[in-house]
């Protein structure tokens, strides 16, 4: 008895949770999803918090929403398994903006080696360190954009524009 009344309750809680999820997915949109990873959590727009995320990963988890991303390309997820370049590099300059703009103006320090990394040329870091301290004031230039995401889109294409000057980064370097 008590089997069959459990089931019951977990069908009611899926068939909820997939109702609140297709109700909510009008207002989806292209944002970094952070550091739950892709899948039906990532797809909720509201949970960009910290709170958010530990939510976003378990819905992720429990219905098993990353795998079948990965699987199929959907929710965020490409169907290999990686999340794209262009939206890890998005995502690490997003959570990572202070502490970068900080090292930046050093030249060196453990996330200019993670966004050497990230453009593909790891062993290029002391080099794009210098460059990103030379080019400090251009690249983290404050604009008159006030979203979190339209800035490290700012912040990234203008790195990625000083890469594309500098002959030996644009040669190491996949931005």
């Amino acid at each position: 008895m008590f089997h069959r009344s459990f089931r019951l309750f977990s069908n009611a809680q899926l068939t909820v949770i997939s109702f609140v999820f297709l109700m909510t997915s009008v207002s989806v949109s292209a944002e970094p999803y952070g550091m739950a990873g892709c899948g039906l959590g990532s797809m909720v727009s509201v949970w960009k918090n910290d709170i958010g995320q530990v939510l976003a990963a378990t819905t992720n988890g429990s219905l098993s929403s990353q795998t079948f991303g990965i699987t199929s390309g959907t929710s965020n997820c490409t169907t290999d398994g990686i999340v794209r370049v262009d939206r890890a590099q998005e995502v690490f300059v997003t959570y990572n903006e202070e502490p970068l703009e900080l090292e930046t103006t050093r030249g060196t320090g453990e996330r200019i080696r993670t966004i050497a990394s990230l453009f593909g040329c790891p062993t290029h870091g002391s080099q794009l360190g210098k460059l990103m301290k030379d080019q400090h004031s251009f690249i983290f230039e404050k604009s008159k954009e006030g979203d979190v995401t339209s800035r490290s889109k700012i912040i990234l294409s203008r790195l990625k524009s000083k890469i594309a000057e500098d002959p030996e980064l644009k040669q190491a370097c996949l931005y």
